[in-house]
């Protein structure tokens, strides 16, 4: 580490140890260490420096972020937005505003990504306008700020963005943003959501109704359930409709009791043990046979809980 008073190394490992080691200096010493980094002309004490000030929170941090947000360097971009996204300086609010309105998409997703958590003054009509950004990671953010406010005005456009967006990252995080409140538009979206041709928006959309428990979902849950192909979607639709209990599942999911993946057996015996019906002993019991110790535990739960009512 430098010794106080001393010029900065020729050697940027010294350097980027420098900053490293900043963190058990007094704070005025360690501040002076890691801002003083922020200009280094070598990318990796730049970026070890926007990882470092997050130790030492406070307005002052602000500012150089924003501006690591636009190095030449992705790795420094990147180590300056994760920090942004915790350091949480709602004090500073109008500095956020100046930076969101960036020509790089970059920096537009990161800033969004930062004001998420806190729920400022015109951080919906920010996100609102990033529903229409080209770019892909600027929506992504967007609909994660509108997630976060949990505002149902905003269900309306999450539930497009839910179905109609053109990258299935932003259909799928839409579609979970949506999973905290159960309205016409979310209940209508999650079960169009079983039909997209994405499996990971599906797998989602399958997650927010066992979420909302919207029991409308049934009939769609079953019938997905017939024609879907993997396996992570089959395993959440049963828990949606264990959840909601819809006792038009009884067949299908014990039909399922002898499907190859194992997770899938697991959640069919405990959506059958959810739902309650008797109808689903015979094959719960063959089901105490299985090769996977799991699914026999959760078979002979899900008929105790049967039986005893």
């Amino acid at each position: 580490m430098e010794a106080k008073g001393t010029a900065p190394s020729s050697d940027s490992d010294v350097r980027r140890l420098a900053v490293i080691n900043a963190i058990e200096l007094d704070e005025p010493e360690a501040l002076a260490v890691i801002l003083g980094s922020f200009g280094d002309e070598h990318a990796v004490v730049r970026a070890e420096a926007a990882r470092a000030i997050a130790d030492i929170p406070g307005p002052y941090m602000l500012v150089p972020l924003l501006q690591l947000l636009e190095d030449e360097d992705e790795a420094v971009r990147r180590a300056a937005a994760e920090t942004l996204a915790e350091c949480n300086q709602e004090h500073l609010r109008d500095i956020y505003e100046k930076w969101i309105g960036s020509d790089q998409p970059f920096v537009r997703a990161a800033v969004l990504r930062a004001i998420r958590p806190l729920k400022i003054a015109g951080a919906a009509r920010y996100a609102l306008l990033g529903l229409k950004d080209e770019s892909i990671p600027v929506r992504i953010e967007s609909v994660g700020v509108l997630g976060y406010l949990q505002d149902p005005s905003y269900l309306k456009d999450l539930a497009d963005m839910a179905l109609h967006d053109r990258s299935l990252e932003v259909r799928r995080i839409a579609m979970g943003a949506m999973s905290y409140c159960l309205t016409s538009e979310t209940a209508s979206a999650v079960v169009a959501g079983l039909k997209d041709p994405a499996w990971q928006v599906r797998e989602e959309a399958a997650a927010s109704i066992a979420k909302l428990k919207s029991t409308a979902a049934g009939p769609s849950l079953v019938q997905g359930l017939g024609k879907e192909t993997y396996w992570q979607v089959m395993a959440k639709m049963l828990v949606a409709l264990g959840r909601i209990r819809y006792v038009d599942a009884v067949r299908t999911a014990s039909e399922l009791l002898s499907y190859s993946v194992s997770n899938v057996r697991k959640e069919a015996a405990l959506c059958l043990g959810e739902i309650g019906d008797v109808r689903a002993l015979p094959r719960l019991k063959e089901a105490l046979l299985d090769r996977d110790p799991d699914v026999k535990k959760l078979a002979a739960w899900a008929i105790a809980k049967i039986e005893l009512g």
